[in-house]
């Protein structure tokens, strides 16, 4: 009864996250921390369904279809850190020593291809399952499990430094929840696989599958969380530097952050004021650095960046019309939106499409 709970649980987890993956690969803009997320939910999608298999007990009579489920185990770990790096610095390099952690894991694929498809894999895999201690395989699987942990166990110590911060504190607060959840699975599948009791192996397997669904739930119910999380540190690290005093380098490089980033100026009624707020300076101040650094006034400064991502929307969506385009950039009106444009480009919006997507023919 178990089994079959862990196996449709585990199923249905890994259906879902080759459907999350698909998703995010018909996104119209994919960044690279998308690129590669969608590779990542690629890779957990299989992990999930080889622990389906062993549920099942389907590896008895195809052994292979586990294959490289312990060089994916080695992968998790790193493949998580790095997740959370992309969405904190999207255009950042990966560090060496991330990198360097995945370095084992092609050390294990190749022992485990030999295992798999130069052995006699069918007999090995059910007596390794029967009897775990006798085979050096396993203790490379209980090392997988002990780096799985640590990573996890990382990114824990990340998340909570953004527990005591309002914004973030109750998306944290879950995805710490789940993290720690995860944690107990894999240690009740290595408990279950290593003692030979299928109960409990059983047991973290379902619990797995059911926190995969919730994670995707979550993942669903706060879609923008690693970019809220990232926007949360960089103004936390902006703030600290102004306590050493007023930068107009900072101050703008920080401006700039708020506009591209976040992109701000979709508001359509976005104030002075609150963008002043947001960078602890006073209004004052944002319009004197604005025009003397910048050689504009604070309206100019926020509808270039309207009017860039208008010029994109107007044709990666032809289909739109100019008015919910103008909306969606942060114009209150098509008046506006049409001079303003105008100004900055030469032509009206509708006559910018025309030309731009006449010239694609």
């Amino acid at each position: 009864m178990l089994a079959t709970a862990a196996a449709t649980s585990i199923a249905i987890a890994a259906v879902l996250t080759f459907y999350t993956a698909l998703l995010h690969l018909t996104r119209r803009n994919k960044s690279r921390s998308y690129a590669f997320r969608i590779g990542r939910d690629v890779l957990v999608g299989i992990q999930s369904l080889q622990l389906y298999f062993v549920a099942a007990g389907t590896y008895q009579a195809y052994p292979w279809l586990l294959y490289p489920f312990i060089t994916l185990l080695f992968l998790s770990g790193p493949l998580n850190y790095i997740r959370y790096f992309k969405f904190f610095y999207p255009e950042g390099k990966i560090p060496g020593r991330v990198i360097a952690q995945i370095v084992p894991a092609g050390l294990v694929l190749l022992g485990e291809t030999w295992f798999y498809f130069f052995s006699d894999s069918q007999a090995l895999v059910r007596d390794l399952f029967a009897h775990p201690a006798q085979f050096a395989a396993s203790y490379v699987i209980l090392l997988g499990v002990v780096v799985a942990l640590i990573q996890y166990a990382l990114l824990l110590r990340l998340e909570i430094g953004f527990a005591s911060r309002q914004p973030t504190r109750e998306p944290v607060l879950i995805s710490s929840a789940l993290i720690l959840f995860n944690m107990l699975t894999i240690l009740l599948i290595a408990v279950g696989f290593f003692t030979s009791q299928q109960v409990i192996m059983h047991l973290g397997i379902f619990l797995l599958g059911a926190a995969g669904v919730t994670y995707l739930l979550f993942e669903n119910r706060y879609p923008d969380f690693y970019q809220l999380v990232a926007r949360e540190e960089r103004q936390e690290k902006y703030k600290k530097s102004l306590i050493q005093g007023l930068s107009r380098e900072k101050i703008i490089n920080r401006l700039k952050e708020l506009m591209e980033d976040e992109k701000l100026y979709r508001q359509f009624d976005l104030k002075l004021e609150e963008v002043a707020a947001q960078l602890f300076i006073t209004p004052h101040q944002l319009s004197e650095f604005v025009n003397d650094c910048l050689g504009m006034n604070f309206a100019s400064y926020v509808n270039q960046f309207r009017v860039e991502e208008a010029k994109s929307l107007l044709v990666e969506k032809p289909e739109e019309s100019t008015l919910a385009i103008a909306f969606q950039v942060g114009f209150g009106s098509k008046q506006s939106f049409n001079t303003i444009f105008k100004q900055q480009t030469g032509t009206t919006p509708s006559g910018y499409r025309k030309q731009a997507l006449g010239s694609e023919k």
